[in-house]
């Protein structure tokens, strides 16, 4: 049976310079792509093999088939998500419950700018985000796994940067909505790329592009901070 994976354990099989580590990382990429352009069922093992070019049999020998190579593309999000935002979020075991409003909103400023980057400038980002949206207009059991490695404890410390950074509840209706709106942010301009870069005329979305980017929703997340602020200064 093929070992399973976590994002720490997957991160350092598929960064091996060996024929079994490239053989991995290829398979994941193309079942990201597929699973994400056709759904998981409609995705057959020959048409990731084909696309990775490897051995159709490699899938079984190195995830244990169709469903442990699913579970191991989840762990690759995880991966990517924690590189990006869980190093910001609770830095060598900092205490987040502790953070005053000023470093909880400069903490929410400097994930966004690297969110953005990652969703605008990383070439594997369309792999991921193309993947999650998939799984997360499935079915609830489909979501479950997705939900309970990344979205859920990512989703509760982005929650409480938010209501350190206001002074609201952290678990008021109002706050873990508030989260939403910035993330919608980053990715409708990473979905609706093709038409910014028209309308901007843009060639392309490069570094300079993407602090553009970071400070318009920097901008409209720290009005929104400002007034939820404002409403516990009246209470």
């Amino acid at each position: 049976m093929a070992p399973s994976f976590s994002p720490d354990t997957l991160k350092e099989a598929i960064s091996a310079d060996t024929p079994s580590g490239k053989t991995k990382r290829a398979l994941i990429e193309a079942a990201l792509l597929h699973f994400g352009k056709d759904g998981y069922a409609a995705t057959s093992t020959r048409t990731i093999a084909q696309t990775a070019d490897t051995n159709i049999a490699s899938i079984a020998y190195h995830f244990d088939g169709k469903a442990g190579l699913r579970e191991a593309c989840i762990n690759f999000v995880a991966m990517n998500l924690m590189e990006v935002a869980y190093v910001i979020l609770n830095k060598d075991g900092e205490d987040l419950s502790q953070l005053t409003r000023e470093d909880a909103r400069q903490k929410l400023m400097l994930l966004i700018e690297r969110m953005v980057r990652f969703v605008q400038l990383n070439k594997r980002s369309s792999l991921l985000i193309n993947f999650v949206f998939r799984e997360i207009t499935g079915s609830e059991n489909e979501i479950e796994q997705l939900y309970a490695l990344i979205f859920e404890p990512l989703l509760d410390r982005v929650t409480l940067i938010f209501s350190r950074a206001t002074g609201t509840d952290v678990h008021s209706d109002e706050i873990r909505l508030s989260v939403f709106t910035m993330v919608g942010q980053v990715l409708y301009f990473r979905m609706a790329r093709n038409l910014i870069t028209k309308r901007m005329g843009w060639q392309e979305i490069e570094s300079p592009q993407a602090h553009q980017i970071a400070t318009v929703i920097k901008r409209n997340v720290n009005a929104f901070l400002d007034d939820l602020s404002k409403g516990q200064k009246d209470a």
